[in-house]
């Protein structure tokens, strides 16, 4: 994902990807260099790069690091800030670097324009706003490059991220098959398959967003199950039946059955189904590989640090703790490798280690979407890497 400095990027994969509101991600600072995030989707995944856009990093990237970033590139998110007029032409400029460097590396690679913050044109101006950057950057002269408007604000960031992702990763026919045949089965009215944060990976019929389940259970913890970790909901919506859980750390299950007959007996199909959809989708094995190697690069991070032992605590790595935000009562669970992974660039920034009276003590800080922005709960783990208390939550 490429952009000049405050185009957007960042807020567009924390909200996609990550589960942030658009209001939590306005005090995003600049992405330093390049921000690796790796994603699972449903046995696939997005190894997504956000790199930062100031122009002597934009630089870097492609005098010095050209192949190592666009090798094996399926498509490439060009975010350009329509309410920046003044640096229209020199996104232009690293467009035009783009270009050339999938032409000699990733060949079979697409460029999806994202002309973001339609928000902030009037809408008798979109359609003008958005020609206007096709005109500049010459998009009907690449059959590979296609342009769309995006906010975050509305719809039109998922059904933008979702043609990237339809194409980067097509659906598997038997998967399609199998799903339809499970509707067919069940008596349902639909099945969906999306993200936590509700981008779809598959539907029958087909829809372009999700339900996101993640606010859901936030929003169902907080008011009825304070202290509870929710996994699945069910609810009635008009005629029909709802039921929606999660199989998979990113995967959830969307099931509608027309009310017709007792909510249990939809329960007991709901469950065999379950079942049959969560055998179509093996572990993410790029995902896995991710971790491995970020248990190495943690261990050896935590040694020179000072903690003794460090490779008979590893098996503790993937253990979660359960904190709560002071501010939004929202449930947080994370691992001190989940911790490690979304701060990769920078372990520092994730996790810290103190020493002081005979003692080792670690802190990680994971974050989560707040009502009043982005926030980290700091955690304290002794040298065991054993849970000990957690503080109140602050912003970043």
């Amino acid at each position: 994902m490429l952009g000049l400095s405050q185009a957007g990027k960042t807020s567009i994969r924390q909200i996609i990807f990550e589960g942030f509101t658009p209001v939590a991600t306005a005090l995003n600072p600049a992405t330093v260099r390049i921000n690796r995030k790796i994603f699972n989707l449903a046995g696939g995944n997005i190894n997504l790069f956000d790199i930062g856009g100031q122009t002597n990093y934009l630089n870097e990237i492609f005098q010095i690091y050209k192949n190592r970033t666009f090798s094996d590139v399926k498509a490439v998110i060009f975010v350009v800030d329509v309410s920046d007029a003044g640096n229209i032409m020199r996104s232009n400029y690293y467009f035009g670097l783009t270009l050339q460097a999938l032409s000699q590396i990733s060949k079979n690679a697409r460029i999806f324009i994202f002309a973001h913050k339609m928000d902030l044109v009037p809408f008798d101006k979109k359609e003008a706003v958005i020609k206007s950057i096709a005109d500049i950057f010459k998009t009907d002269q690449y059959p590979q490059v296609d342009i769309q408007g995006t906010s975050i604000f509305d719809e039109s960031i998922w059904d933008a991220m979702q043609q990237v992702l339809s194409f980067a990763y097509p659906r598997d026919q038997a998967k399609t098959i199998e799903i339809k045949t499970t509707i067919s089965k069940y008596g349902l009215n639909s099945l969906t398959i999306s993200t936590s944060q509700g981008l779809v990976l598959y539907s029958e019929p087909e829809v372009n967003i999700g339900i996101n389940f993640t606010r859901i259970k936030n929003d169902l913890t907080k008011t009825y199950f304070s202290g509870k970790i929710l996994h699945q909901a069910m609810f009635s919506l008009t005629d029909h039946f709802v039921f929606m859980k999660e199989i998979e750390d990113d995967l959830v299950i969307t099931s509608v059955f027309p009310a017709e007959q007792k909510i249990s007996k939809y329960q007991d199909n709901f469950n065999k189904l379950v079942e049959r959809i969560r055998g179509l989708f093996k572990p993410d094995e790029l995902l896995g590989k991710a971790k491995f190697k970020m248990k190495q690069t943690l261990s050896e991070f935590l040694t020179t640090k000072g903690l003794k032992n460090v490779q008979g605590l590893e098996r503790r790595f993937d253990k979660k703790i359960s904190v709560r935000c002071d501010v939004c009562g929202k449930q947080i669970q994370k691992s001190i490798l989940e911790v490690a992974l979304d701060n990769s660039e920078q372990l520092e920034r994730g996790i810290k280690i103190s020493s002081g009276l005979g003692t080792t003590t670690v802190e990680i800080y994971p974050q989560h979407d707040c009502i009043k922005g982005i926030r980290e709960i700091p955690i304290t783990l002794d040298n065991n890497l054993e849970y000990r208390r957690y503080d109140k939550s602050r912003p970043i």
